[in-house]
């Protein structure tokens, strides 16, 4: 066998093998910024979300569907740009959402919930989308969303700042469940504790409905391990052969 065709065959058996290693990886369960590999199980830890690559986050609802949030070149903290939230009037409302795979409300109680806000007023709230709950009107589903809005304790987001350890903070539900009861505003744990078979479907943040014409900006939002940077544009990808390197140098012109 000539030389030619030696170093074709190593180069064919090279690029054979990348093209069966890169799928494990594609579809492996990321870690998110964090390192943590606690996401629910079969729910990808959507580190980055874009204007062309949401990765995850948007509106699932037919009823919510023209609440839609924009990506902005604003920052927040970083240099990327963030998740624009903006309403027109108080009917209004914008939000995005992302599936939380059905973890036990109870499970999130230990694990931080937090985003970064640049807004002269701290105004977006954090949302968590429930089924399984008792005591509410849909019996069949348990459904209702426990809402996080910024109190007087919120940081100044005049320049940006971050809401953390909300899963410590006052929460109110949407639904008279057992536990959360005429929108008074409760814990997490008190919650938890009276909806122990109480499931999270979905997180988000939101602003509007009783709001006059305003807008915000979020990024950094994280959730049960892990967090997602928005982003105006895709990161540039890298020019170069990838992680094989230069076959050419290896063997050579």
């Amino acid at each position: 066998m000539s030389t030619t065709a030696r170093r074709a065959g190593i180069v064919a058996a090279l690029v054979s093998s990348a093209a069966l290693i890169a799928p494990a990886f594609a579809g492996a369960l990321p870690t998110g910024s964090l390192g943590s590999d606690e996401t629910a199980p079969g729910v990808t830890c959507d580190a980055t979300s874009t204007e062309t690559s949401t990765n995850g986050w948007g509106i699932p609802f037919d009823d919510e569907k023209n609440q839609t949030a924009s990506y902005s070149a604003e920052n927040v903290l970083d240099e990327d740009g963030s998740l624009e939230l903006e309403v027109d009037g108080v009917e209004d409302r914008s939000v995005s959402y992302h599936s939380a795979g059905g973890v036990k409300l109870a499970d999130i109680l230990d694990t931080g919930i937090s985003f970064a806000e640049r807004a002269e007023t701290a105004k977006a709230s954090f949302q968590l989308r429930l089924s399984g709950t008792t005591g509410g009107k849909f019996t069949d589903t348990g459904f209702t969303t426990l809402v996080w809005v910024p109190g007087v304790t919120a940081p100044d987001t005049t320049e940006g700042a971050v809401h953390t350890d909300l899963q410590d903070g006052q929460w109110w539900s949407t639904q008279n469940i057992d536990g959360a009861k005429d929108f008074a505003r409760v814990s997490l744990d008190a919650i938890a504790e009276a909806q122990p078979n109480a499931v999270v479907d979905h997180y988000g943040v939101s602003i509007g409905r009783g709001s006059a014409a305003t807008s915000t900006l979020v990024d950094a939002v994280t959730f049960n391990g892990c967090t997602t940077n928005f982003a105006k544009k895709d990161a540039e990808t890298e020019t170069g052969t990838g992680s094989l390197g230069n076959l050419g140098n290896i063997f050579g012109s």
